[in-house]
């Protein structure tokens, strides 16, 4: 994954962004995933919002890593292992509704204040 922070001279040629579909697989694997189905993908972003709900209720946003592990007992599902939440996501590399993430930060900061006041 050293292209995603790649500086200077090595970042030489490397893309900036995956908006223009200038990564068509993966840059250390090489695997082709476009087009494909990614077993547990759903049960992923299940995992993610539990934790998310259960560790940090307070945070905002926070970007999780899942590793896909080979099931344990053979069948066609993952095995799913939350590896860890990373709270200065990187958007660099995504598409995001800049003015739904303010509005979210703006009423996240506002309920902030608000507590902080009802404390005094």
């Amino acid at each position: 994954s050293a292209h995603w922070y790649a500086r200077g001279w090595k970042s030489l040629g490397m893309p900036v962004s995956t908006k223009d579909g200038s990564i068509t697989a993966h840059p250390d694997t090489g695997l082709v995933l476009e087009g494909k189905r990614l077993p547990g993908a759903s049960e992923a972003a299940e995992l993610c919002e539990r934790a998310h709900d259960m560790l940090m209720p307070g945070v905002p946003l926070a970007g999780w890593d899942v590793a896909f592990c080979p099931s344990k007992t053979g069948g066609a599902e993952p095995e799913l292992i939350l590896l860890e939440a990373n709270l200065s996501c990187n958007f660099f590399r995504g598409d995001i509704d800049w003015t739904s993430y303010a509005d979210l930060l703006d009423e996240h900061f506002l309920a902030i204040d608000a507590w902080r006041r009802s404390r005094r």
